[in-house]
């Protein structure tokens, strides 16, 4: 029996037409999703990690203001997407703490009774009628406006990654890169995501050769990093390179090294985190990394 639809009759009928596009892997713009609510677009991001952030007094507080080249994102709902597999799920996901919780609580409620594609597929509704007739403002670093999407959430199959790559596609005919991470890359094969800039999320130093093995640019989390340069890691050929915007103060936007996922692919580099947020304690108690070999400029180790 079809599980309960919080919307009725008419949102289920819409869900199982998305059910068809996804399984048939077309590219085509799916209908409408579901349930409103599974998804959420952000035509200008506040986040000081991929956009630049400035604090403004406003009467008796600071509020912040993004000063531009500007970013917009997405988030989904995380029980919903994110794989069963992810180590971070539901135990120290920075998307599940802090105020960032009030937003992945509303999409998880909104996403109840659909699967993963169903989720997406209203992701790719908010990407396809993003801003006024469609049209990119010229606000971006590069022209028109890059995209993060997932902030929260993440795609759990390959049906569900090429849909979102269609809209990826359409997207950057009206300019912007298109950029993201995800813990699935064992189940969703690299070219399923096509044009989209992502970045495999590990756990381990060996799964950082594992996904590359599998077509995949690597990041991975650490609970402090062993210095702000690039470093190697046993069981790793690859040099490592912290993330600028928690090194630097760079942000995405600036940075653009995950946003082109195979240029550090092809150049053997993958990324590394700090453990960051309200949930950085129970990610730092759950992480075990291997003593790290620093390399400096020289390309000689340092222990």
């Amino acid at each position: 029996m079809s599980p309960r639809h919080p919307a009725g009759p008419a949102a289920l009928r819409a869900a199982m037409r998305v059910h068809l596009l996804v399984r048939h892997g077309s590219t085509e713009p799916p209908p409408p999703p579901s349930a409103a609510g599974a998804s959420r677009f952000v035509p200008v991001s506040y986040n000081r990690k991929l956009a630049l952030i400035e604090r403004l007094p406003t009467g008796s507080r600071l509020r912040p203001r993004a000063r531009g080249p500007f970013v917009s994102t997405t988030d989904v709902s995380i029980v919903a997407t994110c794989s069963a597999t992810c180590p971070f799920k539901g135990s120290g996901c920075f998307a599940e703490a802090g105020f960032a919780r009030f937003t992945a609580r509303k999409l998880d409620a909104a996403a109840r009774g659909l699967t993963d594609d169903q989720a997406v597929a209203e992701d790719i509704r908010f990407i396809d009628s993003a801003f006024d007739k469609g049209q990119v403002p010229q606000g971006g670093a590069r022209g028109g406006r890059d995209l993060r999407l997932h902030v929260g959430g993440d795609v759990g199959s390959a049906a569900g990654a090429r849909l979102l790559a269609g809209a990826a596609d359409r997207r950057r005919d009206r300019s912007g890169a298109v950029w993201s991470f995800t813990h699935a890359w064992r189940e969703v094969p690299r070219d399923a995501w096509r044009s989209i800039s992502v970045v495999a999320s590990v756990k381990q130093p060996q799964d950082i050769q594992a996904a590359r093995a599998a077509g995949h640019a690597a990041a991975i989390v650490f609970d402090e990093f062993p210095s702000d340069k690039a470093f190697a890691l046993p069981g790793s050929n690859m040099e490592i390179v912290p993330c600028p915007a928690e090194t630097r103060g760079k942000p995405c936007v600036e940075c653009r090294l995950c946003l082109d996922a195979g240029k550090l692919a092809r150049s053997n580099v993958a990324i590394a985190f700090e453990a960051h947020g309200p949930a950085a304690r129970r990610v730092r108690e759950d992480l075990v990394q291997p003593r790290a070999l620093v390399v400096d400029k020289s390309g000689a180790d340092r222990t």
